[in-house]
């Protein structure tokens, strides 16, 4: 987990190091901080919990990227992830930028690790050059089933910044 949080710090700086962003460097990055609540699936399904995080992107080839993020969920589990990502470049001046990621989930409930799995999506709205508002639905499955049952689905809204690459409209 630790690993995992020094990886989401990293990528959270890394884009400040960019240079800004022409067609010779289309490297881009974004940081974003996110809260919403969850669902957890399983025998027994729990409903109202709530996680909190942040994360962080570096995209480097037509909207395909790498993402990494972290969040707490009460109780206390931590989650991570470490995805694929890819945002559907909107040509023109279009403020709403849809995306989609996937990829390894390790969560740790009470001090153990557990790995699994994540698939999501959303949007970001961008509302100034560097500031979006993010919303996403991401579904996380463990493979220890004996956690919080085979998988929680999170609806995450939030702030996201970016650096370097192209700038959205204001």
């Amino acid at each position: 987990m630790k690993k995992l949080i020094a990886t989401a710090v990293f990528l959270l700086i890394a884009p400040g190091w960019l240079p800004a962003g022409n067609s010779e460097n289309p490297v881009q990055g974004e940081a974003y901080f996110f809260a919403g609540p969850i669902y957890r699936g399983g025998p027994a399904p729990a409903h109202g919990g709530f996680i909190t995080g942040m994360g962080a992107e570096i995209l480097f080839y037509k909207g395909l990227g790498v993402d990494a993020d972290a969040g707490y969920v009460r109780g206390p589990t931590g989650t991570g992830a470490i995805d694929f990502a890819y945002h559907f470049l909107s040509k023109g001046k279009r403020k709403v930028e849809p995306f989609a990621l996937g990829g390894y989930s390790i969560y740790s409930p009470g001090g153990t690790a557990e790995g699994g799995w994540n698939l999501g999506g959303g949007v970001n709205y961008w509302v100034a050059k560097h500031v979006a508002f993010r919303f996403e639905v991401r579904d996380n499955s463990c493979v220890n089933k004996e956690f919080v049952g085979p998988y929680f689905v999170a609806f995450r809204f939030g702030l996201a910044f970016r650096w370097g690459g192209a700038v959205r409209p204001h």
